[in-house]
């Protein structure tokens, strides 16, 4: 039977790191006939080969090809691909897993679809990942329809026909941004792409010991003479204009201008700035037109302008105040509903602690001097022209896998005066169904916290949400998601950002269900603050009980109509008499009877609630006494 995918590990002295990629592949739901596991041992002093062989040993799909050591990960990623008897090759790092499915999912999409390249989802808990490329779900693409060339590193599954057919293979030895060759050749070559973008696939994971290959400061002379090469791949696939530029400007984004905003650019020593500075305005003026920088967003087309008129103190300073460029966003609202978790978000942009207002003259509209300096042009700084692009979402992460999910719908972009100009304001509603949300699948269970993502005018912001928020936002802390599951909303401590955790255990939830309390209460009726939210139908009603020192009890039926749970007297059964009433609530659903904090107080005064921990109150005192003198007179 022949082969679907081989998987080509380049190794070199990974330790213990290489285990949970071993577990990883060997735990794939592809059948092992069809998968061949390749471990490239590139001259390992520590007792990697030793332990590849003995896994090897006991597992026939698992093939080990030890070689003299090359320094770098091109000649074992060449070799084992060289060897590979799959119709499908895989590439991935020592370091790193695959989720179970994986394997399974990229292959049967990918070759459905005849593709040349497929990408699966990558989660990484310490790289950054443009998750943008992984939004939709996409049987098939090209790197002319599809953002592709935002995903450079090379952990795809590549057509083995197709690699050796168009002479696909990594540059040899130590050399820098050779992934950015290899996958810039292979997306040009390939007539289709497929990418599975609903299902995590890929884990970057860190390594406790820091021994992530990274991005340490390289030499600029040498990182830019191979950039070049990178940028022959483009002009070999594209003619002049604009179709090069839509590429180029990529590469001008991240490679060049990247390298000089942020933090780290505010700590680069003198000397190797001016080298990195240098070296990126020879690749400016020599490979990047002007036409280039016009179709970027006005933040990036004036550092553009300030990188090539050079100079190190208005370029620091430019960061500086970009640096300060940040994003504001409260919730305005948040609730259950049939369909699942919904807040409503409105964010604006800030500088520097103030609403980031644009300048409005003649029509158009401009980012403000404060922000850009005086230097750039005001063609530089339009962005009336760019309104189209300014987009803005609510993702959802999980706080230990990473696994991030866009929720539907895409935020509303909005303008409004302010003073004399305007202020871009985001606005929607994100909606989280705990059995569908990740891409059409239930969500991990664990922990998972929103965060805002917003793209305006060539810069990306992210924040958490939930800090911020308008005053009297309340709902119930657990639901019954519509897989069952359970799921709890919570603040978190300190800074009281909104999360969920999904999939609790029932006893975390009865804790939660005891957090119910009184709103209001009369003799015959109590309403109640919901501790959980039950859908319409679920269950129907509960159960309040309220029973007094004595041990004279009342048991009151609770509505959930319209949200409220309301208890109210049976017709025919006696008011509450005076006393201190501790409560029981057999809440609707399928929580169990739990009892509350709140105690329901009745006096010749009238009917009140409190947390039963406190003091008695002035009336109960009263109450408390004229008992005792009737006793007294009793006597």
């Amino acid at each position: 039977m022949p082969v679907k995918v081989s998987v080509v590990v380049p190794v070199y002295n990974p330790g213990p790191y290489i285990d949970p990629c071993i577990e990883s592949l060997l735990g794939q739901t592809m059948a092992a006939e069809d998968l061949e596991l390749i471990f490239v041992d590139d001259g390992s002093t520590d007792d990697s080969l030793a332990k590849l062989q003995a896994v090897a040993a006991e597992h026939p799909q698992v093939t080990v090809i030890p070689i003299p050591n090359s320094g770098w990960p091109g000649k074992p990623r060449n070799t084992g691909a060289d060897q590979a008897k799959g119709d499908y090759v895989m590439f991935v790092d020592q370091d790193d897993t695959m989720e179970p499915e994986a394997l399974e999912r990229m292959h049967t999409l990918g070759a459905a679809n005849g593709a040349d390249v497929v990408l699966g989802k990558v989660i990484s808990d310490f790289r950054g990942v443009n998750h943008e490329v992984y939004r939709s779900h996409r049987p098939s693409c090209t790197v002319f329809d599809a953002p592709l060339m935002e995903s450079l590193t090379p952990h795809k599954m590549f057509r083995a026909d197709f690699l050796r057919e168009k002479g696909i293979r990594y540059p040899e030895g130590p050399r820098r941004l050779e992934d950015q060759l290899y996958m810039a050749k292979a997306y040009f070559a390939a007539d289709t792409a497929t990418i599975v973008g609903d299902y995590v696939c890929y884990r970057y994971l860190r390594r406790p010991d820091g021994g992530n290959a990274g991005s340490k400061r390289f030499d600029p002379a040498v990182y830019y003479a191979n950039l070049r090469e990178v940028l022959d791949v483009v002009d070999a696939h594209t003619e002049p204009g604009e179709g090069r530029d839509h590429f180029y400007r990529r590469f001008l984004r991240v490679e060049l201008l990247g390298r000089l905003g942020g933090g780290k650019v505010l700590k680069h020593p003198e000397d190797y700035f001016d080298a990195l500075l240098s070296e990126v305005r020879a690749l400016l003026d020599e490979r990047f037109p002007a036409s280039v920088d016009a179709g970027m967003g006005a933040a990036m087309r004036v550092r553009a302008g300030i990188v090539r008129a050079g100079g190190r103190e208005p370029i620091i300073a430019l960061a500086k105040e970009y640096n300060a460029v940040k994003v504001a966003a409260q919730l305005t609202g948040m609730r259950w509903t049939e369909a699942g978790f919904e807040l409503d978000v409105e964010a604006r942009l800030t500088h520097r602690g103030n609403p980031l207002v644009l300048e409005s003259r003649d029509g158009r509209l401009f980012l403000p001097r404060d922000v850009v300096g005086a230097a750039c042009t005001d063609e530089e700084r339009r962005v009336d022209d760019q309104l189209d692009s300014v987009h803005g979402d609510v993702v959802l992460r999980h706080r230990e896998l990473r696994d991030e999910w866009f929720l539907p719908e895409p935020l509303l972009v909005q303008l409004e005066p302010s003073g004399s100009g305007q202020e871009v304001v985001w606005r929607g509603t994100a909606l989280v169904d705990p059995a569908s949300a990740a891409g059409g699948s239930p969500l991990r269970a664990g922990k998972q916290d929103f965060h805002l993502r917003i793209g305006a005018f060539g810069w990306a912001r992210q924040q958490r949400l939930g800090a911020e928020r308008v005053e009297g936002l309340s709902v119930p802390d657990v639901c019954v998601a519509s897989d069952g599951r359970l799921v709890e909303r919570f603040d978190t401590d300190p800074h009281g950002n909104l999360s969920l955790n999904v999939g609790i255990s029932k006893e975390r939830a009865r804790t939660l269900v005891g957090r119910t309390g009184v709103r209001s209460a009369s003799r015959t009726q109590v309403e109640l603050v919901p501790g959980a939210h039950v859908e319409q139908g679920a269950a129907g009603t509960g159960t309040l009980t309220l029973r007094r020192a004595d041990g004279h009890k009342s048991s009151w039926p609770v509505s959930t109509e319209g949200g409220r749970w309301v208890a109210g007297a049976p017709t025919g059964q006696a008011p509450l008499r005076p006393g201190t009433y501790a409560l029981s609530l057999t809440a609707p659903g399928r929580w169990g009877a739990v009892s509350l904090s709140d105690v329901v107080v009745v006096t010749p005064f009238g009917v009140t609630s409190r947390p039963a921990s406190s003091a008695p109150t002035g009336a109960e005192r009263l109450t408390g006494l004229a008992a005792k003198l009737r006793r007294s007179v009793s006597r």
